[in-house]
């Protein structure tokens, strides 16, 4: 088992190009770690880093509190599953399976004990005589799995290793890859752009963007305290509503005014005295906003008209694009019994106590 840790790692390139700047980041033991972040934005790099796969251009990487700069991949006791899988074609699924083993010097026996238990805790047996290219591309993922297991590593490195399954196999592979590290209790790092799989699978996510890391909790804490506007609209689908809007005071009462409408904050917090009469970015998530003959128990509501554009009927929801006034569009969540279609004006309901607001000028939260 292993702990990581990245200590003011940054990757820049001889053009001058920074694709990871100055990251500090602790991975527990047996923790299971997604980043995430939108293509370019260095959660890839810093895998590559952390494998031995890509120099650090400064600022020391951590393995069990032992430095790892100048350690080449075969001495740091991970493993890692690629996005291709990386499979030897003219190989069997067994000898895929075998090959770093053999190359370990380990005995006949040895090699073929493990490859037998770690095919038999990913369901791949009957495969083992296989060529990979007269397997499925769900095999083919497991397989790749499977070759790093036999390893015994302290770590398994995964560069969206599902990225390449139909949506079907993706969400059974998922919930695969968190039962194996329950039973396994080996530290994961797993990169993907995917935020449902990040959301999912992970213990903590930490997400980047243009080589920065952002912010670093439980995949709940992000999703309802985002720390800026980029985190906000990064997780969740659809993303969350940004609206201009004023804090302005009334009557000793705190109000939020976009150019279509306006509503009091009851318990107004001590941060928001420095904006009264300040821009501000509102920030609403769409299953925040409610249909009214739909309207959750125990919410303080506002009114919204807005002019529908697109129905999408899902089957458990029905998401709803609409715009507003002003021109600015929104979407909403809604419950799947309401009616809605385009063209129509409705007067949906906001959930004034579950809002976001940012610095206009910082994008961070209030």
């Amino acid at each position: 088992m292993a702990s990581v840790r990245f200590e003011r790692v940054t990757k820049q390139y001889e053009n001058g190009y920074v694709a990871v700047k100055d990251l500090n980041l602790d991975i527990c033991d047996r923790e299971f770690l997604v980043l995430v972040g939108p293509s370019g934005c260095g959660k890839t790099t810093s895998l590559r880093m952390l494998a031995g796969l890509e120099s650090i251009s400064s600022g020391t990487l951590y393995i069990d509190e032992r430095p790892v700069n100048q350690l080449s991949p075969k001495d740091r006791d991970i493993a890692m599953v690629f996005q291709s899988y990386a499979l030897y074609p003219h190989m069997s699924v067994f000898d895929n399976m075998a090959f770093s083993l053999e190359l370990q010097g380990l005995s006949k026996a040895d090699i073929r004990q493990r490859v037998q238990q770690a095919a038999q805790q990913l369901g791949i047996e009957t495969l083992l005589d296989r060529k990979p290219k007269q397997l499925s591309g769900g095999q083919r993922q497991r397989v790749a799995v499977g070759r790093a297991i036999v390893r015994n590593p302290s770590a398994f490195l995964m560069d969206e290793p599902l990225s390449n399954l139909d949506a079907k196999l993706r969400v059974q592979a998922r919930a695969e890859l968190n039962k194996l590290h329950k039973r396994l209790g080996t530290t994961f790092v797993y990169v993907t752009h995917d935020q449902v799989e990040a959301m999912t699978m992970g213990s903590r996510i930490a997400i980047m963007n243009q080589g920065v890391l952002q912010q670093v909790d439980t995949p709940q804490t992000i999703y309802e305290q985002p720390n800026n506007i980029f985190v906000a609209g990064f997780l969740g689908s659809p993303s969350m509503n940004f609206l201009d809007a004023k804090v302005q005071c009334h009557n000793q009462q705190t109000v939020i005014t976009t150019a279509s409408f306006s509503f009091p904050i009851p318990r107004s917090p001590d941060s928001l005295k420095d904006y009264i009469d300040r821009p501000v970015v509102l920030g609403i998530r769409p299953e925040s906003i409610h249909h009214p003959d739909y309207l959750p128990p125990g919410i303080t509501s506002t009114d919204i008209k807005a002019d529908v554009s697109v129905v999408e009927r899902m089957g458990h929801e029905l998401i709803v694009y609409a715009t507003l006034a002003d021109g600015s569009e929104i979407v909403s969540r809604l419950d799947p019994r309401a009616t809605s279609v385009p063209g129509e004006t409705m007067c949906l309901q906001l959930d004034s106590h579950r809002i976001h607001l940012f610095d206009r000028d910082t994008e961070h939260t209030i």
